[in-house]
This record gives structure tokens, C-alpha cells and sequence, in this order.
């Protein structure tokens, strides 16, 4: 998946789950963003891979595109590099930026599992690579089922946007659905502990 397919389909995910859990503000949302694009810094090409080239090189030559970097382990090596970086450097403005991250990353992996080619979730500990949108519901990067993907996620943040700036986004989610999605990221932040 190209880069402002990522970001579009991540962001159309994560701008309601922000807003329901009163954490959408630009440190958050940057975070989530960059942890939708952060995964493919193993490839050179990339987005991330062609504004970091040297750490793009090393992790495409040491752990090849869709290796390590796609798989939980990195997830959580990268959670953990930004909790320390959080807790040494972050004000509390910054506090939940390391969980909108980890987010933004587990959505791309998700995204790519859904690709023709798949994701190794448990790398380095097997060699499959999950696909899980089976034999009928996968795109192929570049071609029209992922440029139709970009084109439907767009247009559902850009309604999104425009409903948080009307201050309607509610709406979205409304009552249980909000309420559900409110705690389960509560949830979550516990379960990793992030308290504020």
C-alpha cells in the first residue's frame, strides 16, 4: 500500500477513535500518523524510506520489506523507544503520543494484511504471512482496487474532518458505539499503563 493510502484509511479509523477518547490534538495525531507510515522505513523507496535512507538501507539489507519491521515484536520495540522518549523528553500535553503510535503502526499492519503479499504478525518466530482479506478481499499495491480504497477513505476523513471542526462528530459514533470505543481505548491505555 503507497503512503497516502495508509494515512487515508488509518486516519479515517483514527480520527473518530480520537476524538470519542478526547485525545485529537496535533501531538497525537502526528504520532498516529507517522506510526501509519513508520512500518515501511524498510523499504527504500518508501516514504519514510526515501527521508531516512541510511536506516532505510540497513533495515531493508538486515530484515527485507514486510519482515521485522511488519510484525508485533517491532510494534512493541517501537512502543517501548517512545514510552523512554516520552517519559525523558514529552510534557504532559505529549502523554498518550507513544499509544496513538503504536496505533497508527498496528493499522498499518493490519492495512498490509490485507494486501495480495500479507503480513509475518509473529516474525521471527514463523514464516507465514497472514492475508486477511482471503481470496476476495485484497488489493494489489498501485493498481485500482488500492487506488479505490484511497478514494473511499479520503472522502470518509474528509467528512470526518469537517464534522470535528462543526463539532458534530458524535455522530459518527454515536451512543454505544462511542461509548464502547471510549472504553475499550481506556482500556487499552490501562493496559499498557498509560494513566495520566
Amino acid at each position: 500500500m503507497q503512503y497516502k493510502t495508509h494515512l487515508a484509511v488509518s486516519l479515517a479509523v483514527g480520527i473518530p477513535l480520537m476524538t470519542c477518547s478526547g485525545d485529537f490534538n496535533v501531538p497525537n495525531a502526528v504520532a498516529f500518523c507517522a506510526g501509519a507510515l513508520l512500518p515501511d522505513i524498510d523499504h527504500p523507496g518508501s516514504y519514510m524510506g526515501r527521508r531516512n535512507k541510511l536506516l532505510s538501507r540497513v533495515t531493508s539489507r538486515a530484515l527485507g520489506h514486510r519482515g521485522g519491521t511488519h510484525s508485533l515484536l517491532f510494534a512493541a520495540l517501537v512502543y517501548a523507544l517512545f514510552v523512554w522518549i516520552r517519559n525523558v523528553y514529552f510534557t504532559k500535553a505529549a502523554f498518550f503520543v507513544p499509544f496513538w503510535l503504536l496505533c497508527g503502526y498496528l493499522l498499518h499492519l493490519l492495512e498490509d494484511s490485507f494486501s495480495k503479499d500479507g503480513v509475518n504478525w509473529f516474525w521471527p518466530f514463523t514464516k507465514h504471512k497472514a492475508k486477511s482479506g482471503g481470496r476476495f478481499a485484497y488489493y494489489s499495491t498501485g493498481r485500482l482496487s488500492e487506488l479505490l480504497v484511497f478514494l473511499a477513505a479520503g472522502f470518509i476523513v474528509l467528512l470526518e474532518l469537517k464534522l470535528a471542526y462543526n463539532g458534530r462528530m458524535s455522530c459518527l459514533l454515536p451512543g454505544g458505539a462511542g461509548a464502547f470505543a471510549r472504553a475499550f481505548i481506556d482500556f487499552l491505555k490501562r493496559a499498557l499503563c498509560l494513566e495520566s
